[in-house]
Protein backbone atom coordinates (compact mmCIF):
# COMPACT_ATOMS: atom_id res chain seq x y z
CA UNK A 1 0.00 0.00 0.00
CA UNK A 2 1.79 3.51 -1.07
CA UNK A 3 -0.30 6.97 0.55
CA UNK A 4 0.32 9.95 0.59
CA UNK A 5 -0.73 12.01 3.66
CA UNK A 6 -0.27 15.60 3.88
CA UNK A 7 -0.99 17.70 7.37
CA UNK A 8 -1.79 21.24 6.47
CA UNK A 9 -1.89 22.60 10.25
CA UNK A 10 -0.34 20.93 13.50
CA UNK A 11 -1.70 21.89 16.75
CA UNK A 12 0.78 23.31 18.56
CA UNK A 13 1.19 20.69 21.09
CA UNK A 14 1.47 18.06 18.62
CA UNK A 15 4.91 19.74 17.29
CA UNK A 16 6.26 18.89 20.03
CA UNK A 17 5.14 15.57 19.38
CA UNK A 18 6.80 15.39 16.04
CA UNK A 19 10.07 16.77 16.99
CA UNK A 20 10.25 14.54 19.79
CA UNK A 21 9.33 10.93 17.19
CA UNK A 22 12.08 12.48 14.90
CA UNK A 23 14.44 12.71 17.68
CA UNK A 24 14.25 9.99 18.42
CA UNK A 25 14.71 8.28 15.26
CA UNK A 26 17.42 9.90 14.25
CA UNK A 27 18.63 8.07 18.06
CA UNK A 28 17.01 4.79 16.44
CA UNK A 29 19.20 5.21 13.35
CA UNK A 30 22.90 5.51 15.69
CA UNK A 31 22.38 2.67 16.72
CA UNK A 32 22.39 0.51 13.33
CA UNK A 33 23.84 -2.86 13.13
CA UNK A 34 27.97 -2.88 12.09
CA UNK A 35 27.48 -6.42 11.50
CA UNK A 36 26.83 -8.44 7.98
CA UNK A 37 24.25 -10.21 7.64
CA UNK A 38 24.40 -13.69 6.06
CA UNK A 39 24.35 -12.92 2.58
CA UNK A 40 23.99 -16.63 1.50
CA UNK A 41 20.00 -16.55 2.30
CA UNK A 42 19.19 -14.05 0.22
CA UNK A 43 18.72 -16.83 -2.16
CA UNK A 44 15.72 -18.36 -0.42
CA UNK A 45 12.08 -17.26 -1.11
CA UNK A 46 8.65 -18.31 -0.60
CA UNK A 47 9.21 -21.65 -2.94
CA UNK A 48 12.51 -22.15 -1.91
CA UNK A 49 12.57 -21.93 2.14
CA UNK A 50 14.83 -21.66 4.32
CA UNK A 51 16.71 -24.53 6.18
CA UNK A 52 15.88 -25.25 9.36
CA UNK A 53 19.35 -25.08 10.25
CA UNK A 54 19.54 -21.43 8.77
CA UNK A 55 16.40 -20.74 10.62
CA UNK A 56 16.74 -17.61 12.74
CA UNK A 57 15.48 -17.36 16.67
CA UNK A 58 11.75 -17.46 16.90
CA UNK A 59 10.50 -14.15 17.50
CA UNK A 60 7.01 -12.90 17.39
CA UNK A 61 4.79 -9.66 17.70
CA UNK A 62 3.02 -10.24 20.31
CA UNK A 63 2.03 -10.44 23.42
CA UNK A 64 3.25 -6.66 23.70
CA UNK A 65 1.63 -3.58 21.75
CA UNK A 66 4.70 -2.82 20.34
CA UNK A 67 5.59 -4.80 17.27
CA UNK A 68 8.46 -7.12 16.15
CA UNK A 69 11.11 -5.56 13.93
CA UNK A 70 11.72 -9.61 12.66
CA UNK A 71 10.23 -11.21 9.87
CA UNK A 72 9.07 -15.02 9.33
CA UNK A 73 11.96 -16.89 7.52
CA UNK A 74 11.32 -17.34 3.74
CA UNK A 75 9.09 -20.00 2.81
CA UNK A 76 7.83 -20.67 6.45
CA UNK A 77 4.86 -20.14 8.26
CA UNK A 78 3.49 -18.76 11.74
CA UNK A 79 1.13 -18.15 13.78
CA UNK A 80 0.10 -16.03 16.88
CA UNK A 81 -3.35 -15.55 18.07
CA UNK A 82 -5.24 -14.55 20.97
CA UNK A 83 -7.14 -17.68 22.53
CA UNK A 84 -9.17 -15.46 24.25
CA UNK A 85 -8.63 -11.74 25.07
CA UNK A 86 -11.30 -9.68 27.01
CA UNK A 87 -12.03 -5.74 26.64
CA UNK A 88 -13.61 -4.11 29.20
CA UNK A 89 -15.13 -0.45 29.61
CA UNK A 90 -17.10 1.76 32.00
CA UNK A 91 -17.47 5.42 31.42
CA UNK A 92 -20.86 7.50 32.38
CA UNK A 93 -22.58 4.65 33.33
CA UNK A 94 -22.62 2.21 30.36
CA UNK A 95 -20.58 -1.34 30.97
CA UNK A 96 -18.92 -3.10 27.85
CA UNK A 97 -17.35 -6.16 27.52
CA UNK A 98 -16.13 -7.58 24.01
CA UNK A 99 -14.70 -11.05 24.30
CA UNK A 100 -12.81 -12.01 21.48
CA UNK A 101 -11.89 -15.72 20.89
CA UNK A 102 -8.62 -16.66 18.72
CA UNK A 103 -7.86 -13.42 17.64
CA UNK A 104 -5.45 -15.07 15.02
CA UNK A 105 -2.17 -13.56 12.81
CA UNK A 106 -1.26 -15.85 10.07
CA UNK A 107 2.11 -14.92 8.52
CA UNK A 108 4.28 -16.70 5.76
CA UNK A 109 7.76 -15.28 5.15
CA UNK A 110 8.10 -14.05 1.02
CA UNK A 111 11.78 -13.71 1.55
CA UNK A 112 14.52 -13.09 3.97
CA UNK A 113 13.48 -9.77 4.80
CA UNK A 114 9.80 -9.23 3.97
CA UNK A 115 6.55 -11.35 5.37
CA UNK A 116 2.51 -11.33 4.40
CA UNK A 117 0.48 -10.98 7.46
CA UNK A 118 -3.48 -11.56 7.64
CA UNK A 119 -5.14 -10.84 11.08
CA UNK A 120 -8.45 -12.32 11.93
CA UNK A 121 -10.57 -12.73 14.73
CA UNK A 122 -12.49 -15.83 14.27
CA UNK A 123 -15.52 -15.13 16.59
CA UNK A 124 -16.31 -11.90 18.99
CA UNK A 125 -18.96 -11.17 21.17
CA UNK A 126 -20.19 -7.85 22.54
CA UNK A 127 -22.31 -7.28 25.17
CA UNK A 128 -23.56 -3.78 26.47
CA UNK A 129 -25.01 -2.92 30.13
CA UNK A 130 -27.12 0.09 29.82
CA UNK A 131 -29.46 0.65 32.98
CA UNK A 132 -29.30 -2.41 34.07
CA UNK A 133 -30.03 -3.85 30.71
CA UNK A 134 -27.53 -6.04 28.58
CA UNK A 135 -27.81 -6.27 24.97
CA UNK A 136 -25.48 -8.89 23.17
CA UNK A 137 -23.62 -8.85 19.12
CA UNK A 138 -22.36 -11.60 17.99
CA UNK A 139 -20.26 -11.90 14.84
CA UNK A 140 -17.78 -14.17 12.87
CA UNK A 141 -14.26 -12.65 12.55
CA UNK A 142 -14.57 -13.44 8.85
CA UNK A 143 -16.36 -9.84 8.15
CA UNK A 144 -13.17 -8.03 9.49
CA UNK A 145 -9.91 -8.43 8.67
CA UNK A 146 -6.14 -6.99 8.72
CA UNK A 147 -3.54 -7.31 5.62
CA UNK A 148 0.03 -6.38 6.86
CA UNK A 149 3.26 -6.36 4.74
CA UNK A 150 6.27 -6.15 7.27
CA UNK A 151 9.67 -5.41 5.50
CA UNK A 152 12.65 -5.52 7.75
CA UNK A 153 15.32 -2.56 6.95
CA UNK A 154 18.17 -4.26 8.86
CA UNK A 155 19.16 -6.60 11.94
CA UNK A 156 16.95 -9.81 11.04
CA UNK A 157 20.07 -12.10 10.77
CA UNK A 158 22.53 -9.69 12.24
CA UNK A 159 23.56 -7.09 15.00
CA UNK A 160 22.29 -5.70 18.17
CA UNK A 161 19.63 -3.79 16.54
CA UNK A 162 16.93 -3.86 13.98
CA UNK A 163 14.33 -1.90 12.45
CA UNK A 164 11.26 -2.92 9.89
CA UNK A 165 8.25 -0.80 8.51
CA UNK A 166 4.60 -2.30 8.34
CA UNK A 167 2.12 -0.99 6.14
CA UNK A 168 -1.30 -2.27 6.99
CA UNK A 169 -5.46 -2.02 5.43
CA UNK A 170 -7.81 -3.27 8.26
CA UNK A 171 -11.17 -3.62 5.77
CA UNK A 172 -14.40 -4.43 7.71
CA UNK A 173 -16.78 -5.59 5.61
CA UNK A 174 -19.64 -7.76 7.24
CA UNK A 175 -23.16 -6.72 7.23
CA UNK A 176 -23.33 -5.45 10.58
CA UNK A 177 -20.57 -2.50 9.34
CA UNK A 178 -22.09 0.13 8.44
CA UNK A 179 -20.35 1.99 5.57
CA UNK A 180 -17.80 -1.28 4.87
CA UNK A 181 -15.05 0.62 6.50
CA UNK A 182 -11.55 0.51 5.23
CA UNK A 183 -8.53 1.81 7.51
CA UNK A 184 -4.91 1.79 6.60
CA UNK A 185 -1.61 2.95 8.39
CA UNK A 186 2.08 2.48 8.52
CA UNK A 187 3.76 0.95 11.33
CA UNK A 188 7.54 1.52 12.78
CA UNK A 189 8.86 -1.16 14.88
CA UNK A 190 12.72 -0.71 16.54
CA UNK A 191 14.88 -3.77 18.61
CA UNK A 192 17.36 -3.05 20.80
CA UNK A 193 19.56 -6.44 22.42
CA UNK A 194 20.86 -4.58 25.78
CA UNK A 195 22.32 -7.89 27.19
CA UNK A 196 21.78 -11.61 26.81
CA UNK A 197 19.04 -11.20 28.77
CA UNK A 198 17.27 -8.03 28.61
CA UNK A 199 16.06 -6.30 25.85
CA UNK A 200 13.99 -2.96 24.30
CA UNK A 201 11.32 -2.33 21.73
CA UNK A 202 10.09 0.98 20.57
CA UNK A 203 7.55 1.51 18.18
CA UNK A 204 5.75 4.33 16.13
CA UNK A 205 2.26 3.85 14.15
CA UNK A 206 0.37 6.06 12.32
CA UNK A 207 -2.73 5.25 10.92
CA UNK A 208 -6.58 6.67 9.55
CA UNK A 209 -9.84 5.40 11.13
CA UNK A 210 -12.85 5.53 9.42
CA UNK A 211 -15.59 7.11 11.39
CA UNK A 212 -19.48 6.72 11.49
CA UNK A 213 -20.31 9.80 9.33
CA UNK A 214 -17.69 8.40 6.34
CA UNK A 215 -14.38 10.60 7.35
CA UNK A 216 -11.10 9.91 8.73
CA UNK A 217 -9.81 10.36 11.65
CA UNK A 218 -5.87 10.62 12.08
CA UNK A 219 -4.58 8.37 15.13
CA UNK A 220 -0.58 8.27 16.57
CA UNK A 221 0.15 5.64 18.38
CA UNK A 222 3.81 5.39 20.45
CA UNK A 223 5.09 2.54 23.03
CA UNK A 224 7.99 1.28 24.34
CA UNK A 225 8.76 -2.23 26.17
CA UNK A 226 11.11 -3.86 28.24
CA UNK A 227 11.67 -7.51 28.18
CA UNK A 228 13.31 -9.79 30.53
CA UNK A 229 14.77 -13.28 30.18
CA UNK A 230 14.52 -15.26 33.44
CA UNK A 231 15.64 -18.73 31.82
CA UNK A 232 15.47 -20.19 28.24
CA UNK A 233 11.83 -21.00 28.95
CA UNK A 234 10.63 -18.13 30.96
CA UNK A 235 10.41 -14.08 30.57
CA UNK A 236 8.15 -11.25 31.10
CA UNK A 237 7.85 -7.56 29.77
CA UNK A 238 6.91 -4.18 30.67
CA UNK A 239 5.14 -1.44 28.63
CA UNK A 240 3.88 1.51 28.21
CA UNK A 241 2.19 3.07 25.09
CA UNK A 242 0.13 6.01 24.11
CA UNK A 243 -2.74 6.80 21.53
CA UNK A 244 -3.55 10.45 20.45
CA UNK A 245 -6.40 11.33 18.27
CA UNK A 246 -5.96 14.51 16.07
CA UNK A 247 -9.23 15.05 15.46
CA UNK A 248 -10.54 14.72 19.29
CA UNK A 249 -7.70 16.08 20.21
CA UNK A 250 -7.40 12.76 22.96
CA UNK A 251 -5.12 10.93 24.42
CA UNK A 252 -5.05 7.63 25.82
CA UNK A 253 -2.50 6.25 28.06
CA UNK A 254 -1.74 2.44 28.82
CA UNK A 255 0.70 0.44 31.28
CA UNK A 256 1.06 -3.15 29.85
CA UNK A 257 2.57 -6.64 30.70
CA UNK A 258 2.59 -10.01 30.59
CA UNK A 259 4.48 -13.43 30.79
CA UNK A 260 6.00 -15.70 27.89
CA UNK A 261 6.75 -19.61 28.57
CA UNK A 262 8.23 -21.33 25.74
CA UNK A 263 7.16 -25.28 25.08
CA UNK A 264 9.70 -25.41 22.71
CA UNK A 265 11.99 -22.92 20.61
CA UNK A 266 9.32 -22.76 18.31
CA UNK A 267 6.14 -22.84 20.39
CA UNK A 268 5.20 -20.10 23.37
CA UNK A 269 1.92 -19.34 25.67
CA UNK A 270 1.43 -16.12 26.85
CA UNK A 271 -0.47 -14.22 29.01
CA UNK A 272 -1.03 -10.09 29.71
CA UNK A 273 -2.70 -7.14 30.14
CA UNK A 274 -3.39 -3.81 28.54
CA UNK A 275 -4.43 -1.34 31.73
CA UNK A 276 -5.79 2.23 30.69
CA UNK A 277 -4.35 4.62 32.87
CA UNK A 278 -7.22 7.37 31.97
CA UNK A 279 -10.83 7.68 32.94
CA UNK A 280 -12.70 5.69 30.21
CA UNK A 281 -10.58 3.50 28.63
CA UNK A 282 -10.30 0.02 27.96
CA UNK A 283 -8.91 -2.82 30.19
CA UNK A 284 -7.62 -5.84 28.36
CA UNK A 285 -6.94 -9.30 29.68
CA UNK A 286 -5.54 -12.17 26.97
CA UNK A 287 -4.48 -15.82 26.96
CA UNK A 288 -2.59 -16.23 23.54
CA UNK A 289 0.02 -18.92 21.95
CA UNK A 290 2.49 -18.56 19.07
CA UNK A 291 3.76 -21.47 17.03
CA UNK A 292 5.96 -21.60 13.29
CA UNK A 293 6.79 -24.39 11.54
Amino acid sequence: MVSSLVIRSTPHPMKKIIVSVLASCSTLFAYAQTELPDTSKRSYSLFHPTPRTKMRDFQTDRPDITESAYTVDAGHFQVESDAYKLTFNKNQGVRTSESTFNLANLKIGLNNSTDLQLVLPFYVEERTKINGMYTDTKRSGFNDFTLRLKKNLWGNDAGKTALAVMPFINAQTGNDVEGKRLEGGVVVPFNLELSKTWSFGAQGQFSLLRTEDRKYDKELLNSVTVGKDFSKSTSAFVESHYTYNFSQKNFEVFLNGGFVYSITDNFNVDLGINYGLKKGTDHVYFIGYSFRY
